[in-house]
């Protein structure tokens, strides 16, 4: 039986910071009033990224050429993108080359830059295997590969998935509805597909959605969505069996703006988290946990067990409640980065999930 305390988490240094192109945009409205759409027209609209120009690119050198278009224009003033940037992408792609997933969910597609990023790795790594718009085809589920990315605006996905088609991921068939469910089921291409729809209500009914059998689960989860939703839709994933011994959870922003509650599920021993368990829900919002006060405070920062707030859920979780799975094992480390465009300290909380405490 695996040992059940996670190890000490520890930082991965990233390179200097960028280039700062805006001021902190919290507070601000900084998504959502056109600019996601205007993004899109813009994409389309440069010749270097028409099928003439990109016809014999690589794979990776046309997704690059997407990624550098959406980079310079979220550097444009009322264009700040939420995007996951270089610093902590590149680590992330890293992670991609060397764990090898065959398959990725992605929480919170925005305009695809981490979509692109990510997925362009998986036809290199896995050549033999079937990836979505063949799925249905394939021999078994074991032979799939693929990268399902949920998000819950329209808008956004619609920018993601032209995004996915530009960067040449788009292969085999257009984006079109591929499966009748609530949420939406958009095959964006040859190796992702974005799902419309709830974070939380999609989770619960993708292993349906998406014909995954038992004990089929996510060799690696990306979360960069709503922050309050980052614990209850993990919960949700731990009961469900999407993600389990083996799968390598990715989590974005937790030092900016920071998640207090998500790390302190993701670090604590089963036995700490079956204590809070057994304290029961909470029906009101608990006053929020801050962060530390001091870069090397994230090393030992909330080990105690699951705060407070792990056990409320917020309304966007539309109801749904979960306790997780309590037993599973998670070793942490942090990659160190910034706002690709504020130059804001910033990092991503990759736990591995080690083993399972019977």
């Amino acid at each position: 039986m695996p040992i059940a305390t996670p190890t000490e988490t520890s930082f991965r240094a990233a390179p200097a910071p960028p280039p700062k192109y805006h001021e902190p945009v919290q507070g601000t409205v900084f998504h959502g009033d056109g600019r996601e759409e205007d993004l899109l027209k813009h994409l389309r609209s440069l010749p270097s990224l028409s099928r003439t120009e990109t016809s014999g690119l690589s794979l990776r050198d046309r997704s690059q050429r997407v990624l550098d278009a959406i980079h310079e224009f979220g550097k444009g003033e009322n264009r700040y993108l939420m995007s996951v940037g270089e610093t902590k992408g590149r680590q992330v792609e890293e992670l991609v080359r060397s764990k090898k997933p065959k398959l990725i969910l992605e929480l919170g597609s925005y305009v695809g830059y981490s979509g692109i990023s990510f997925s362009r790795h998986l036809p290199e790594l896995h050549p033999s295997l079937t990836f979505p718009p063949d799925w249905k085809a394939a021999e078994t589920s074991q032979s799939r590969a693929g990268y399902i990315s949920l998000e819950k605006s329209e808008v956004y996905a619609e920018t993601a998935a032209g995004a996915v088609e530009l960067a040449g991921l788009d292969k085999v068939v257009k984006v079109r509805d591929v499966f009748q469910t609530p949420a939406g089921l958009r095959d964006s291409g040859l190796h992702e597909q974005i799902v419309v729809g709830s974070s939380t209500t999609s989770i619960k009914s993708l292993r349906k959605t998406l014909d995954m059998p038992r004990p089929m689960k996510f060799d690696m989860v990306f979360l960069d969505h709503l922050k309050p939703l980052y614990t209850i839709d993990l919960k949700v994933l731990e009961e469900e069996g999407l993600v389990g011994p083996g799968t390598v959870l990715v989590a974005d922003n937790v030092v900016k703006p920071g998640n207090p509650a998500y790390l302190s599920w993701v670090r604590a021993t089963p036995t700490q988290k079956r204590q809070a368990l057994k304290l029961g829900p909470m029906s009101t919002q608990p006053a929020p946990t801050p962060n530390p006060s001091l870069d090397d405070g994230w090393l030992t920062a909330f080990r105690d067990g699951p705060i407070d707030e792990t056990r409320w859920v917020p309304p966007e979780a539309e109801g749904i409640t979960s306790k997780g799975d309590p037993s599973l094992i998670y070793e942490s480390q942090m990659l160190d980065g910034w706002d690709p465009y504020t130059g804001e300290k910033d990092a991503c909380e990759v736990s591995t999930c080690v083993g399972k405490e019977e």
